[in-house]
């Protein structure tokens, strides 16, 4: 695990800042990172990777690859693009990154424990983790660019009340019904739900539409418009960034 975090921090220097050269470059290592490191098909254990960063803030991405629902009985798609965002993300803000880079026998998003869960728990306690940003990918069709998942409608009782306001500032005029629309993240078994509940730390889960996000598909012909791409890792790189100076009063930076 410690190898593979070395080698992401070797090969991808941390960005800083955003001009027509760096999101050129962006646009190019979204895509490397997802054809040369993410596998949706192979098993491996662990089926999970981390990079490890410098602010209490964690960009969880657990469906990045195939994954078994055991409740269902079956494997479910990947949500391509979102363990590469994730790297990303950690790139340009310092939070740290854990993400699926391999098939996986367990779905970490709905599975009550398991291996991603555990790690997870670990990092948050090690790290002193403030909050979990969980990513996931939503199909082309869906009515939204964005759906975050905040557990219960009401600030009080949602699972982000102190960082709910800057999500909400962070896509205001983008998504006009941002939250729980389509995906809730109320079941006990989400990440959302887990580490609000079980590690008493805030958290949301957010739906990416797939014209948000992927770059180029590893598996059909489809591109999504990569200004739109472009737009969604700069939106969530600086809500990152505002969750951050929050929580421990640090400038907002570049």
């Amino acid at each position: 695990m410690a190898v593979i975090a070395a080698l992401l921090l070797f090969f991808c220097p941390p960005r800083k800042g955003f001009s027509a050269e760096s999101d050129r470059e962006m646009l190019t290592d979204l895509r490397q990172i997802e054809f040369a490191q993410i596998d949706y098909d192979r098993e491996a254990d662990p089926y999970f990777a981390y990079v490890p960063g410098t602010i209490p803030v964690l960009v969880s991405a657990p469906h990045g690859t195939k994954h078994f629902r055991a409740a269902e009985g079956r494997w479910r798609g990947e949500d391509a693009y979102t363990s590469s965002l994730a790297i990303e993300l950690g790139r340009l803000t310092g939070a740290h990154v854990l993400y699926a880079r391999n098939k996986a026998r367990e779905d970490a998003n709905n599975d009550m424990d398991g291996a991603y869960k555990q790690f997870l728990a670990k990092v948050v306690k090690e790290k002193g983790i403030r909050f979990v940003l969980d990513l996931h990918g939503a199909e082309g069709d869906r009515p939204f660019d964005v759906d975050v998942g905040v557990r219960e409608s009401t600030v009080a009782a949602c699972s982000c009340p102190t960082y709910r306001g800057i999500v909400e500032e962070t896509f205001s005029g983008f998504e006009a019904q941002l939250f729980n629309q389509h995906f809730s993240a109320r079941s006990e078994g989400t990440i959302t739900s887990f580490a609000r509940n079980k590690l008493g730390i805030e958290a949301a889960q957010i739906e990416i539409n797939a014209n948000d996000r992927i770059v180029e598909s590893k598996s059909t012909a489809f591109k999504a418009d990569p200004s739109r791409v472009l737009g969604m890792v700069k939106r969530l790189a600086a809500l990152i960034r505002a969750i951050n100076q929050e929580a421990t009063g640090a400038s907002p930076g570049p």
